[in-house]
């Protein structure tokens, strides 16, 4: 094998680990590599070198932020007696485009899964429990995917949290069975808002 398809190969095998990149749409972004500037090639390493160390969970919600707190837990224009609970923070910023939802956010950080061997006891529930019992939480509303992993979630989360005197609601499945929050369009996220429904 020649020294460049053994680097080639390398690089096409590093971003096939990227979610929904498989094989050829790694060639193609290996092919668009090798034309860029080396200017442009540095920038973007800068970028993903700045991402990587000044990108971290918000303290209180698990959300990415460049500081200790995101801007939505420390805005004052939040509803705080609300709050939604996602899988991943790709879905918080799914849902902010839909401009329907005015309430604070809590990442799981990742579903029960068991095909991977993830429970209920892995989910990261702890600050989420704690803000509750610290009072001023009316209403939990469950956003995890539409999938079995969001489903078996989203059940274990009402478990945990019925027993405390909160509204528990999830949003309205208008949205496809299978789907994943982050992949669909604002106005059907929208209106699974507008029309949640009670589950506790």
């Amino acid at each position: 094998m020649s020294s460049f398809s053994k680097i080639f190969n390398e690089l096409v095998k590093g971003l096939s680990c990227f979610p929904g990149v498989g094989r050829r749409s790694a060639e193609r972004m290996v092919f668009y590599i090798l034309k860029m500037q080396p200017d442009q090639i540095k920038e973007l390493a800068k970028k993903m070198e700045e991402i990587h160390n000044y990108i971290k969970p918000c303290k209180i919600c698990n959300n990415f932020s460049t500081k200790d707190v995101c801007s939505i837990c420390s805005s004052d224009k939040r509803e705080k007696d609300i709050i939604c609970v996602v899988e991943e923070p790709k879905d918080i910023m799914a849902i902010e485009k839909t401009s329907r939802y005015n309430g604070l956010y809590y990442c799981l950080l990742g579903s029960i899964s068991p095909m991977e061997g993830i429970g209920g006891e892995d989910l990261n529930l702890r600050k989420l429990i704690s803000r509750i019992e610290q009072g001023g939480v009316k209403e939990i509303v469950i956003s995890t995917d539409p999938d079995h992993d969001g489903e078996l979630t989203a059940q274990f989360v009402v478990q945990k949290l019925s027993k405390y005197n909160i509204k528990i609601y999830r949003i309205a499945i208008g949205i496809p069975l299978g789907a994943q929050i982050e992949y669909i369009d604002s106005a059907t996220l929208g209106k699974a808002f507008l029309e949640r429904k009670a589950v506790a």
